[in-house]
This record gives C-alpha cells, structure tokens and sequence, in this order.
C-alpha cells in the first residue's frame, strides 16, 4: 500500500566516492523497489548528473573528495534548479553536531553508516511520501504575501523572506489547505515523519519561527484549539 503512493520508478541519485558502500546503497535500493539509479563520486560529478536529469531524491555522502557533503547540501538548495529535491544524508559521521548541521542545511533526513538495508528504503519511501502529501500546491500570491512552490520562496511585500526546508514545507502544507483545519497530528506525521508527540517540540517552534518571520501576516496562521491550526487568507 506504502509503495503504490510513489512514483512507478523513482529517480535517485547516489553521491558516494567509496566503491563498496556504492555497491551496498545500490544493492539495497534495487532490491527493495522500482529505482532509476545515477551515481555520482564526487561533487562535480554530482551537478554534472543534475544537469543532465533531475532526481526525485539525492543520497548524500559527507566525505567526498573534493567537497564536504554538507557544502554540497546547501548548494543545492540555494539553486532555485535543485532546492525542492529531498536530500537524505548518508554518512560515518555521528555526531549530534553532525546531524544538526546536516538539517539546518537542508537535508531531509540523516542515516549513519553502516545502515541497514530495509530502513534505508524506509527513509526513502517517507521522505518521498511527505513531499507528495503537501499537494495539490500552487503557488500563492495574495495582499502582500507571495509563495512559489516551485522555487520555494516567499516575499513579503516584495522582499524575498528566507526560510528553512522544513519552514518552507509547513507553510506551504497550510497554505495549500487554507482555510482548513490542519492537526498536530497531521502534520507530524507529513512533515517530520512522526508522531504528534514526537514532533511537539519541533513542531511549536516551527510556527514561532514561521510567525516571527511573517512579520505583519503573521496573524494568518491560527491556532485552533489546542490540536490544530488553520491557515486564512
């Protein structure tokens, strides 16, 4: 039932510059789903791959040759080309820092190395599975505030508002069910995979961080209750 929610093949590409763990990460993939491969070695061979076809997700190594993982993230998703594409970090490396630095960046997820098989597709099916759950999107651009889906920006009265991924993602969730009610739960579960409880934290600072940014349009987002919240034009 997971699975048919997805694309029939689903474009990965896989930066990785160790051979073995190449192997493994392909191995997984291609005996767990419907996956168009491309592999990259480093980064230069990573943007090389992206402009010639666009990837539905990109697996990220962090120890590249020529370039941190890390770096490469946030280029991506400072190029209005690229920044939608869900990243999942896959690395060595453990650290909370780490993982921190991973998200603030942009990435969507982050797993450590050595990974197993079956919970990489998982983390690839749930990345997948939220991008998808945000729409029908459109863009949005009403008495002062303009949102664009497709380039992910927002503007405040004509000045561009910058904004995390996971930021980005919340607003648009609400946007694009404007006027509805939308639970804690719901979104927990689509935008950070988890569950109302898991997420609370995460979630109530989100939309402080969301209102501060909205400055004067702030009132927009409506709390309601104390288990949802309403997004009115």
């Amino acid at each position: 039932m997971e699975s048919a929610t997805l694309p029939k093949v689903t474009k990965v590409l896989i930066v990785e510059d160790e051979t073995a763990q190449m192997q493994v990460t392909r191995s997984a993939l291609e005996s767990h789903g419907t996956f168009h491969l491309a592999f990259a070695q480093n980064a230069q061979e990573a943007f090389a791959r992206l402009n010639e076809g666009i990837p539905d997700l990109i697996l990220m190594d962090l120890g590249l040759p020529d370039c941190d993982g890390l770096d490469v993230t946030r280029q991506l998703k400072e190029d209005e080309r690229f920044r939608w594409i869900p990243v999942i970090i896959l690395t060595g490396r453990s650290t909370v820092v780490d993982k921190i630095t991973g998200l603030e960046v942009g990435a969507d997820d982050y797993l450590t190395k050595p990974f197993d098989p079956g919970e990489l597709v998982a983390r690839v099916r749930a990345v997948l599975r939220r991008k998808q759950s945000l729409g029908p999107v459109t863009d949005y651009d009403q008495n002062g505030l303009k949102i664009s889906a497709d380039r992910r920006q927002v503007w405040l009265s004509g000045n561009a508002v910058a904004m995390t991924p996971k930021e980005f993602d919340l607003l648009l969730m609400m946007v694009s069910k404007r006027g509805a009610v939308i639970t804690r739960e719901e979104i927990g579960q689509i935008i950070w995979g988890k569950s109302a409880e898991e997420s609370a934290r995460t979630l109530d600072t989100h939309i402080w961080r969301l209102r501060s940014k909205l400055g004067e349009y702030a009132e927009r987002i409506e709390t309601v209750g104390k288990n949802g919240y309403r997004f009115n034009s």
